[in-house]
């Protein structure tokens, strides 16, 4: 599987970094949109060690953006595209809070991906606003949420000292911000606000039904405690 492909992934970050998770998480993120992701300009928000950023270059993506707070994670991952010879000329990696990357950068991009950053996070709005200003037709959402009917956010702590939670921004209280684990209902009504329609989402319960083997390393997603999800802009065509 594409993991096993690159094993250095396994090795540079600390966070979820198992070589079934990650490869289990590609089929669900990158290869299920693989046809979005071919020939497209890819903007990785919260990129962390730039695994979704290098393998959205592997399933044919024209160029990547990765925009990152941590300044360890974006060497690191400038470092693993260096080991295996990615073309300069096809990603750029950022360093800085994404939402001021976000205000004071312009992006013309086709698919945002927005993985396991959601649930760090309570500033939706000005994220949301962030995505749509990039123009994109796709954005891609991995995130943990709460299981309820209605639009709902549950108010979580993060603790920013550790490199599986939130980074430190201009909201933070000492080492604490706050965060939100959205349930699926108040995640469309999100997205719909923003102008953006659910086209997809990808079937983990299905994939894991009857596979103990797979389900250690992803039993969040089987019990759809997280899902991966696909949004279309609306008044894009479909293919």
């Amino acid at each position: 599987m594409f993991f096993d492909d690159y094993p250095l992934f396994a090795t540079t970050s600390k966070t979820a970094s198992s070589t079934s998770r990650l490869n289990l998480r590609h089929l669900a993120m990158i290869e299920a949109n693989k046809d979005i992701l071919d020939g497209a300009r890819v903007l990785d928000l919260a990129s962390h060690d730039g695994r979704w950023s290098f393998a959205a270059l592997k399933a044919g993506a024209a160029h990547v953006t990765g925009v990152e707070a941590r300044q360890g994670l974006v060497e690191g991952a400038e470092k693993t595209f260096a080991e295996y010879g990615v073309d300069k000329g096809a990603y750029d990696f950022v360093h800085g809070d994404l939402f001021a990357v976000l205000q004071e950068q312009d992006f013309d991009v086709d698919v945002v991906l927005c993985l396991g950053f959601m649930y760090h996070t309570l500033r939706y709005p000005e994220l949301l606003h962030g995505i749509t200003s990039t123009t994109p037709t796709h954005c891609v959402i991995d995130t943990k949420i709460i299981q309820n009917d209605q639009p709902t956010v549950l108010l979580r702590t993060n603790d920013t000292r550790a490199q599986s939670a939130a980074a430190k921004d201009n909201t933070a209280h000492g080492s604490t911000v706050i965060a939100g684990w959205p349930s699926l209902p108040a995640l469309h009504m999100l997205l719909h606000t923003y102008g953006m329609d659910l086209e997809d989402q990808f079937d983990w319960p299905g994939l894991l039904a009857g596979n103990q083997d797979l389900l250690a390393s992803v039993r969040d997603y089987h019990t759809e405690g997280r899902v991966t999800l696909r949004y279309r802009r609306r008044g894009d065509a479909g293919p």
